[in-house]
Parts: C-alpha cells; structure tokens; sequence
C-alpha cells in the first residue's frame, strides 16, 4: 500500500469519526416519542437507540445491576453472533496470507526491486492458492457503521444514560462529545484524580487489545526486499491505535465499552477457530492443492537435479556412482 494511500485512508476515517455525530441533538431526545429525520436517524441511530432502551427495560426489569452496561454487552455480543461467518472469513484469510509469507519473501528475493513484478507474482500466487488479500476488512467494514450509529445513539440517549454506572465507571454517557478533550484538564485541576482514572481505564483497555487483536489477524510482512513497506505497515497499525485511543476520549464511555467488548470477543473468536483448525494448518503442505500449485510458480526445479534428487534417495552401489559421474561429465 503506497504512503498517499495511507494518507487518503487516515483523512477518510478521521472524517467519519467527526461526521458521526452530526444531526444529532447534542441535549438528547426521547427517539421512542421523536420521530427520525433523514436516512442515516431512520435507519441507523433510532433502531440502534431502540434496541438499547430494549434491553436496559429487560434487564432493568430483572433487577439487573448496571443494566445499562450490560445492555451495552449484550447488544455487542449480538453484532458478534450476527457477524461471526464474516469473521471466520477473515481469520481463516489472515492465516492464509501468514502461510503464503514465505513464498512471497521468495519472490521479493527473485525480482529484487522490480516492484511491478513482484505485484504481479504475489497477485498470481493469491489467485492460485485462492486468498483474498481483502477478506481481513469485511467484518471492519460491515461493523463500522454499527460503530458510528451507537455513537449517534449513545448521544440521542442524552439524560438517559446520565449517571448510569457500570461498576467502576461513574457514568457511561460521560464525556460528552461536544466537551472534546477540555474534561481532562477539569477533571485533573480540580483534584478528582481517581474520577480522572476511573474514564481513562477503557480507553487504554481499547488501546492494548486493539494492538493485540491486529497482531493476531494482520499476516507479517517479510523483512527483506519490501522493508519500507513492512516499516509503513507497521506504523499504520501504531497510528490507528493511538488514533481510536485519542477518539475514545472524546465519546461517551458506553461508546468504549462497546468497542473493548467487541474486541475481547474478536479475540475469543480468533483463538476458537484457530483451535478448531488445530492439527496443521489450513493451508499446510499436502492439504490444499491450490496452495502447492501456487508454489510451483515460484520455485522450479529442473529435469537434472530432479533426477540427481531422486538418484540421491535411492540406496546406491559403487557402479552407480560411477555411472552418474559419467553421465555429468557428458553433459
């Protein structure tokens, strides 16, 4: 991936981060009374809200403690649920692309800085071994807008969700989105250092799983031959995660449960399938034809030295050897 697109990636996300609470009163509104205004409150933020106000009155009903944190986890164990067959899709794309690494480091040797070549070979050899280099960004793609309408929802929610605890967080709907980063320095001067803590526990939590979730999924990256590439890479995945930590402390808490929840529960779901697939790889030598094709396009072995191979297997006499001896002086 070049260095512009990259950029163009970060600008695009930065602005549906800022987008995503547009058209939404900031005091709140009562969505079960108040009707939706455009597309994106009709079919996003309202039916989002909805749910939410659902399952808090059913738990809330049950006498559950925290009942709207809880409605917040179940809600997200639900998109999971919803969302596990594009899941495995990626898992099982990632580790594809992780078993295909050292063929592709074989063709960075081979082509040296042919770049175009090296593009060209490493799409041939996906296509062979039928990986989809862009399975990894399903489940991102189908569960971002659900990201940015409970964004949109969690502050249509408004007094709603005011001082609605969830064990050590005093309110989920805290901070508020138009107070930007100003809590913080609030918080800090007037002496409430362990209120201060108590907001800024998720934020980290979202930070590290997050690294750790992208080094579970992302395949590695040869070292040799594309080191710029592998060190861009690398950086990306780095200025993401402190770009979501830098987001969550700008959104409301219940926003940030959700997005920690999500990501524990990717990881559990990343471990189980690798689990299920344990006893080899599902791309291990043997197993799956189209991968050993794609490694004949990368490594061949001429008539000689396959004949020396198989020569070399067998057991051999004195007269064999001279035979051999005698068949590479001719040739």
């Amino acid at each position: 991936m070049k260095r512009k697109h990259l950029i163009l990636l970060l600008v695009l996300v930065v602005a549906m981060l800022l987008l995503s609470g547009c058209g939404v009163p900031s005091e709140g509104v009562d969505v079960t009374t108040h009707a939706p205004e455009g597309p994106w409150q009709t079919f996003a933020v309202w039916p989002l809200a909805k749910g939410l106000i659902w399952l808090n009155g059913v738990l809330a009903g049950a006498n559950v403690t925290y009942s709207w944190g809880f409605a917040i986890i179940l809600f997200t164990v639900a998109i999971k649920v919803i969302t596990f067959p594009l899941t495995v899709t990626q898992i099982k794309g990632m580790q594809a692309q992780k078993d295909l690494q050292p063929k592709i480091q074989e063709l960075q040797k081979k082509y040296g800085k042919d770049k175009e070549k090296i593009s060209q070979e490493q799409m041939k050899l996906y296509q062979e071994a039928g990986v989809n280099p862009l399975s990894g960004c399903l489940p991102m793609i189908v569960q971002m807008p659900v990201l940015f309408g409970l964004y949109s929802a969690l502050i249509s929610l408004g007094g709603a969700l005011e001082n609605a605890r969830f064990f050590w967080i005093p309110d989920l709907g805290f901070p508020k989105y138009t107070d930007g980063m100003g809590w913080i320095t609030e918080l800090f001067q007037g002496g409430e250092y362990m209120r201060l803590v108590s907001y800024l526990i998720l934020p980290i939590l979202l930070m590290v799983s997050q690294y750790v979730m992208q080094k579970m999924t992302t395949a590695s990256t040869p070292s040799t031959g594309e080191g710029g590439a592998a060190g861009m890479m690398g950086q990306m995945s780095t200025i993401m995660t402190l770009m979501f930590g830098f987001f969550t402390l700008q959104v409301p808490a219940g926003l940030t449960l959700y997005w920690v929840t999500s990501n524990l529960l990717q990881m559990g779901q990343t471990i189980a399938v690798n689990n299920m697939q344990s006893g080899g790889s599902m791309f291990s030598k043997g197993s799956t034809p189209a991968l050993a094709a794609a490694g004949n396009s990368i490594v061949s072995v001429s008539a000689d030295d396959a004949e020396i191979a198989d020569d070399t297997s067998k057991t051999k006499t004195p007269q064999d050897n001279r035979k051999q001896t005698r068949r590479r002086r001719r040739k």
